[in-house]
């Protein structure tokens, strides 16, 4: 089942089916093989678009609140400080 391409998204999480013939492979015989194999797919050009302007997907963390954020900062811990507002966090 192929979903829809939606910008921002990659090859694997659209489960595209030219994917599968792409598995096997590692490292550059994976590279080669998909410049030719996917050069029409959205998704790979969105990550060439990526790589040509020197981008980087990276992993994100959770959202977590203002007042956790300030704590953190300022190094204390969350549990100490949760009583407090942001102002008096980041006055300690």
């Amino acid at each position: 089942m192929t979903k829809k391409y939606k910008s921002g998204t990659f090859c694997i999480d659209i489960q595209c089916p030219k994917h599968k013939d792409l598995e096997s492979l590692q490292g550059h015989a994976y590279l080669d093989k998909k410049r030719t194999h996917c050069k029409e797919c959205k998704a790979w050009k969105f990550f060439l678009w990526l790589d040509n302007n020197e981008y980087r997907i990276i992993s994100t963390l959770k959202e977590i609140s203002a007042k956790e954020l300030a704590a953190r900062l300022k190094g204390i811990d969350t549990v100490r400080v949760q009583d407090l507002t942001i102002d008096e966090i980041l006055c300690l």
